[in-house]
């Protein structure tokens, strides 16, 4: 018996999401995609989607009208007490003991009228003995009102490829995502020249199988992160296939012509779109898409974030494939994917 889910992503990657899901879940349908969410069904419990999405919740229930009117429909529902698994599931040596029930409007968490939320939970603690408590709650139950005013009713059942990033580093999810972009191919010798912490190479190394994964920054400092993230055991039996290096990008001296299949990468943008560094940035960028169709090899693939109004010019060398228009901690940007010629 199938059973619809629920998953939220990284704002704009909505397209690249839905492939995502219909390559790692068989069976799966799509049912709505927005912006930041998926909605879908699928028969069994899809664990592969957590690489690239903010979590995975189980579909309760949904309503028109908003979060107000959808939480009192949902609240009369008669078939909901039923899809309400009771709490069972051992959560250390006690078991689950309490839930919390969070409300979300289409974009950020939104209050919702005491009476209702008092409805709410306490449908969920009749049918699963648990008690509320927002502070060490041991499950999560979510009303999350989309943009066309539908309200959803979701229980976590896990949470996703996300932790608190460090000043100036992407979220997981995004870095999953970006390298998903490149198509991964298991010959894929692979590049990200602005790496950063190196989460980018890092997930490209966990997302499928490669040959070589490169990663270098001109910050010493930065390179020598990416080689510590690798003590990690995810990455035992990868340690001799990820070379981290500090080497400025443009430099590719080390690679011969041809030698790379796959670039994903997030180059500086300046202070922000337009401000201070900017045009120093674009032309940092221009310079390295020269060099890039020089690394590349026929066939190879190009992935790069970068401001959404970032003027982006690259040879005959380069096809456009596809552009995504995203957001990256509250700031507009575009994600480009070039094939070489």
């Amino acid at each position: 018996m199938s059973s619809d889910w629920f998953i939220p992503h990284a704002a704009g990657f909505g397209p690249l999401v839905a492939r995502l899901v219909a390559r790692d879940v068989p069976g799966s349908i799509a049912l709505r995609s927005e912006d930041n969410a998926l909605l879908f069904s699928a028969a069994a419990e899809p664990r592969a989607v957590l690489a690239y999405s903010r979590g995975l919740f189980r579909l309760l229930g949904q309503a028109p009208g908003g979060l107000e009117r959808g939480a009192r429909q949902i609240a009369r529902d008669g078939g909901i007490p039923a899809r309400i698994g009771p709490a069972g599931g051992a959560r250390g040596a006690r078991g689950p003991r309490t839930f919390v029930l969070r409300s979300f409007g289409p974009d950020d968490p939104a209050s919702l009228p005491r009476g209702q939320r008092a409805a709410l939970e306490e449908l969920i603690a009749g049918r699963t003995g648990l008690r509320p408590d927002s502070e060490r709650p041991d499950r999560e139950y979510r009303l999350q009102e989309r943009s066309d005013g539908t309200t959803l009713f979701l229980e976590r059942v896990a949470a996703g490829n996300e932790a608190v990033p460090r000043q100036g580093e992407l979220p997981r999810t995004t870095c999953r995502l970006l390298a998903e972009m490149t198509a991964p191919l298991p010959d894929d010798v692979f590049l990200d020249p602005f790496c950063g912490y190196g989460g980018i190479a890092l997930e490209r190394a966990l997302a499928a199988p490669y040959r070589f994964v490169f990663a270098s920054d001109l910050e010493p400092e930065k390179a020598a992160a990416v080689k510590a993230s690798m003590s990690a055991r995810a990455f035992e039996r990868r340690r001799k296939t990820i070379f981290a290096k500090a080497r400025d990008a443009l430099d590719g001296s080390a690679f011969d012509s041809g030698f790379v299949t796959a670039i994903a990468t997030d180059p500086p943008w300046g202070l922000w779109e337009g401000g201070p560094g900017a045009a120093e940035a674009e032309g940092l960028v221009r310079a390295f898409l020269a060099e890039a169709a020089r690394l590349l090899a026929p066939g190879g693939r190009l992935v790069i974030l970068a401001a959404r109004g970032a003027a982006l010019e690259t040879g005959p060398e380069f096809a456009q494939r596809e552009r995504l228009d995203v957001l990256v901690s509250g700031k507009k940007a575009k994600v480009l994917r070039f094939d070489r010629a």
